[in-house]
């Protein structure tokens, strides 16, 4: 069984040494997978590469930008994270999440 996504991982994919950032790149690491849970509508699954790459590209993403709103610069996602957002949530291979009553 693959393994799943550790803080070590997105860190080697951000080429971030240290562990000073730590408590960010986790905040990003939970907020990408909310976020792509929450536009997917489906389960994450912290073994499967796809959600694996989509959560380091979010990463990064938010990551390199997050000073952009303050220097007035518009840092849309671009193409490749709609394409896996929509490839999870149209996969029947990943659960669908429960609906709230």
């Amino acid at each position: 069984m693959p393994n799943a996504l550790t803080l070590d991982d997105v860190k080697l994919y951000l080429r971030v040494d240290s562990g000073a950032e730590d408590p960010l790149i986790q905040d990003l690491m939970g907020g990408a997978i909310a976020y792509i849970q929450r536009m997917s509508g489906k389960v994450y699954d912290p073994t499967d590469g796809v959600w694996k790459m989509a959560i380091k590209y979010l990463c990064s993403h938010w990551y390199e930008n997050r000073d952009d709103t303050a220097a007035g610069r518009d840092a849309k996602v671009d193409h490749t994270i709609d394409a896996l957002i929509t490839h999870i949530s149209l996969c029947a291979d990943y659960a669908d999440l429960p609906v709230s009553p």
